[in-house]
């Protein structure tokens, strides 16, 4: 299995291993920017591309995830309700599996393309606590 550091390294993002507040930030920040331009790119395709139509997948998720820290137990209330808060579940593209997949079906790469380059995603899921 492959280290942070290797990960790091291998992706130019060292200066992060010592700062992963910062990782988090940009991963954040990265995240709304995709957001955005990919909200500002449906508004323009929407204009400009008469004769294709939208295709949708829904998918519906379940599960759990864990955030945790440590620190003084005497702050436990307080710091659980602040993860409670600094956590969401979050939407993501993957670009190179979703080529990957078109091509081995047969989708020609214009076509590929196109939707790459037209894909959005609307992201309204939510974290339940059951609490």
């Amino acid at each position: 299995m492959e280290s942070a550091a290797d990960m790091a390294k291998r992706h130019g993002l060292e200066k992060y291993l010592d700062n992963p507040a910062e990782l988090n930030d940009a991963i954040f920040n990265l995240m709304l920017l995709q957001e955005t331009i990919q909200i500002e790119q449906a508004q323009r395709l929407k204009i400009r591309t008469a004769g294709t139509e939208t295709i949708l997948s829904k998918r519906t998720v379940h599960g759990k995830f864990i955030a945790g820290c440590t620190g003084d137990k005497q702050y436990g209330y307080a710091v659980e309700t602040a993860l409670r808060a600094a956590t969401t579940v979050v939407a993501v593209f993957q670009r190179g599996l979703f080529i990957s997949m078109l091509e081995r079906m047969g989708i020609p790469k214009d076509r590929i393309s196109q939707y790459c380059d037209s894909v959005i995603i609307s992201d309204d899921t939510h974290c339940s606590d059951r609490d």
